[in-house]
């Protein structure tokens, strides 16, 4: 993973469109290997439509729980 850091930090930090009609939020929880151990995470992401239709993943996050206390902090 170390040879995709500088691309994942040059992603997050990419600049956004003004406008994005829709957006949809949504989390999937997923088994995740974590020190040793296989452990159930939350997968948040978000989704932009363009104007053109065309979709764009505009976030990222893994968290421990599924809530709408993160969302909150994301908005």
């Amino acid at each position: 993973t170390d040879a995709v850091l500088d691309e994942v930090a040059e992603w997050q930090n990419r600049p956004l469109e003004p406008l994005y009609p829709l957006v949809f939020f949504d989390a999937i929880r997923v088994k995740v290997r974590d020190e040793g151990t296989v452990r159930n995470k939350a997968i948040y992401v978000a989704l932009g439509v363009r104007p053109d239709g065309t979709k764009e993943i505009l976030g990222l996050w893994i968290e421990q729980t599924e809530g709408a206390k993160f969302w909150l902090r994301v908005m």
